[in-house]
């Protein structure tokens, strides 16, 4: 069963979408998927293709202006993710100032990435989106949460908060979301392979605590 994540406000905020083979996508790119085919899809294959070939017709509006700035970059991500480097790609072809994503390559694969959605605020005229509007949405979309956390949260003002944990975990991805309340908050959304959050909470478990004499 194919299942999407639709934003809020007729704006698609970003796609989590599943098939019977158990494919994730995230944005236009499939977990699991080759850094090669991530960079030669979607905008970031559209904008090196313009940025091999100088015509930049087809490149979103929004970014065209920067785009010729971003050629050598995006370029450099990719030649270092297609040979199988570690590394991370913070998404420059969005150009919803309230959202952030970043995409993380381990072995030459797209295996995870985190979505940082900033919470409306007067110091963003009251745009971006909520945790409730996320939260909403998810559970509307994948039903009831595997887990769910609240931790007591105070700022630096001594202004206490509830802080939301939720996480939908599947026998091939894990979704995890994570919020910060108060003034300047936001929203975090992690998608990852399965094997990435089973070894990320292997490693957590197993790390020792920090020496109190250090």
């Amino acid at each position: 069963m194919r299942r999407k994540l639709i934003g809020f406000n007729l704006v698609v905020l970003f796609f989590l979408a599943t098939t019977a083979s158990g494919q994730v996508k995230v944005e236009d790119h499939s977990l699991g998927e080759t850094a090669a085919q991530f960079f030669s899809e979607a905008q970031e294959g559209v904008l090196l293709s313009a940025c091999a070939t100088g015509d930049f017709g087809k490149v979103n509006r929004s970014i065209k202006k920067a785009a010729k700035e971003y050629c050598a970059l995006l370029s450099s991500v990719r030649q270092r993710v297609v040979t199988g480097e570690n590394d991370e790609y913070k998404d420059m072809v969005t150009a919803d100032y309230t959202k952030t994503t970043t995409y993380v390559f381990v072995a030459g694969k797209f295996v995870a990435a985190r979505i940082l959605f900033t919470a409306p605020d007067a110091a963003n005229n009251n745009s971006g989106k909520s945790f409730a509007e996320i939260f909403s949405g998810l559970k509307a979309t994948y039903g009831p949460p595997t887990s769910e956390t609240i931790v007591p949260y105070q700022n630096a003002y001594g202004v206490r908060y509830e802080r939301h944990q939720e996480l939908w975990l599947a026998e091939n991805y894990a979704v995890q979301v994570d919020e910060q309340p108060g003034a300047h908050g936001w929203t975090s959304v992690n998608v990852s392979t399965r094997e990435v959050y089973d070894k990320q909470k292997t490693e957590k478990s197993t790390k020792p605590p920090p020496n109190p004499l250090n």
